[in-house]
């Protein structure tokens, strides 16, 4: 059974190491400059991306 939302993007990252997210994923969280996001290790392995809120990640 697939997610509803499910989204697969690629991101370039820059001579710099910066990884450029997709403008589709940009309006689908909200992420606007300055935002925090971030990317969590799961003990599998998978990496989950997320909007830094006001709380711990």
């Amino acid at each position: 059974m697939g997610r509803k939302n499910e989204f697969k993007f690629l991101a370039t990252v820059s001579d710099r190491g910066q990884i450029f997210i997709p403008k589709a994923l940009q309006n689908y969280f909200h992420i606007n400059n300055r935002d925090k996001v971030a990317f969590v290790v799961e003990d599998d392995g998978k990496v989950v991306f997320k909007k830094k809120g006001g709380g711990s990640v």
